[in-house]
């Protein structure tokens, strides 16, 4: 069984025309899947867990999990904040990273996280500027979720034969109202009708499991690595290239990017942007040096 956590960066509400007040929707909804294999869900959290222990040792074991907890904003932040800058944006176990040689050392134990688990990862990006000017309504989250259903089954079938697949996401009330609904199959059955390629779904389960954070002590560590994939590739989308900076973590992401099987290539498989097009920002990160 492969398992897929899921996190997003953005909002599914709708841009208006000319509307750019501070706090207006964003411009793009992505989702994130990262996925593992069931017999390394343990090992990976741990190795999450660890890792916190090290940079994080007086507050990693709080009641409160959200102050030590690792976010793709986070690791931005704290590389361009210190001292009492950190204090206002940012939790309070991350005062304890609040050196420039400690964090690129956690910089560096996640990205080797990814190579060691080389975890399988589809991300789709909804771009609602380019929807709004098509004067397409289809709802951000039915696009992303089938998008991420489409590929995950495609690859089920062509690639990993005999394999089921879940999706794991913390909880979202916003997500699971839209499935609980109906809403998600009924607007996945009219987006699949475009498609000329249409999967069996019947190895993935039908909608996501959705965690209490409180009680799913390893599924809400392996989350971490879903959010800070969508916020890298949010910056990737935004920039038209990958980020270099080495708090995105582009290096050790984009090689886990799925490809697909016939091209080779994470164009339109392992990222996906909707509306389609034909040309895709580099994925590929340029040479260090």
């Amino acid at each position: 069984m492969l398992l897929f956590y899921i996190d997003e960066c953005g909002d599914t509400a709708p841009i208006a025309q000319r509307h750019r007040a501070h706090g207006s929707p964003s411009e793009l909804f992505i989702l994130a899947a990262v996925g593992i294999h069931d017999s390394s869900r343990e090992l990976l959290a741990h190795e999450i867990i660890e890792l916190k222990r090290l940079y994080f040792p007086e507050t990693v074991g709080d009641e409160d999990w959200g102050v030590s907890e690792i976010k793709g904003r986070f690791l931005t932040h704290s590389s361009r904040l210190r001292g009492h800058e950190r204090a206002r944006f940012l939790p309070a176990g991350w005062r304890e990273v609040d050196d420039p040689a400690l964090m690129r050392h956690l910089l560096n134990d996640l990205g080797n996280l990814f190579a060691k688990f080389r975890p399988l990862i589809f991300t789709s990006v909804v771009d609602k500027r380019a929807m709004r000017d098509a004067g397409e309504e289809t709802d951000p989250l039915a696009i992303a979720y089938t998008r991420l259903y489409e590929r995950v089954a495609l690859t089920l079938h062509q690639v990993n034969r005999g394999e089921g697949a879940l999706f794991v996401a913390d909880q979202q009330d916003e997500h699971e109202k839209y499935f609980k609904s109906g809403a998600m199959h009924a607007a996945r059955a009219e987006l699949e009708k475009r498609e000329r390629n249409r999967p069996r779904f019947e190895p993935v389960l039908d909608k996501p499991l959705w965690i209490d954070p409180h009680y799913s002590t390893l599924d809400r560590e392996i989350i971490q690595l879903a959010d800070i994939v969508a916020y890298s590739v949010n910056e990737w989308f935004q920039r038209g290239e990958p980020p270099t900076e080495h708090q995105y973590l582009w290096r050790a992401i984009a090689p886990c990017f799925s490809a697909h099987w016939k091209t080779q290539k994470s164009h339109g498989a392992g990222l996906m942007i909707h509306p389609e097009r034909d040309e895709y920002p580099r994925i590929e990160p340029l040479p260090e040096g």
